[in-house]
């Protein structure tokens, strides 16, 4: 049976039970019942973890069973994959807000100095496309990538 990390670091962040069960998504039971040393499930021990921003791994406290190990380090390998693709997809729409703020700057100077619209809409068209570069990127061929690779360790495997 484990033991878990996960009341020190509550109180070490100074949040009740019913805020993290809040951030974590999980019942204020089920954050009191692994508080009393209660086994939890490898789902919710994700959901605590994304709430602390650590990996499943530092939640326990010594040495997990080899098999809850293991089961462990795949979550925090998929929790690593999806806040990174997470952060990538932020930072593209930041992106889109930058883009969006700096055309109405260029089309406002442009209009202010010469009521035409001709390199304002050049810089912006640019603008435009490099944007939708790393959309496509972000949000289709990052997908058909890592499901080819998937896919081709699958085959490798059954070899």
């Amino acid at each position: 049976m484990s033991e878990y990390r996960i009341k020190t670091l509550r109180l070490a962040k100074a949040w009740s039970q019913e805020q993290l069960a809040d951030i974590a998504s999980v019942s204020v039971r089920t954050v009191q019942r692994i508080e009393n040393g209660e086994q939890a499930s490898l789902e919710t021990l994700a959901a605590i973890a994304s709430a602390f921003g650590v990996n499943v791994t530092d939640l326990y406290v010594g040495q997990a069973a080899p098999a809850e190990q293991e089961q462990a380090k795949a979550i925090d390998e998929q929790l690593a994959r999806i806040r990174k693709r997470i952060e990538s997809e932020a930072k593209f729409y930041r992106s889109l807000i930058s883009f969006i703020i700096t055309s109405m700057i260029l089309l406002t100077t442009n209009w202010l100095t010469s009521h035409s619209i001709t390199w304002s809409a050049l810089v912006i068209g640019i603008l435009a496309a490099l944007l939708i570069r790393r959309g496509l990127i972000i949000f289709i061929f990052n997908r058909h990538i890592d499901k080819w690779k998937t896919d081709k360790i699958t085959k490798l495997l059954e070899k």
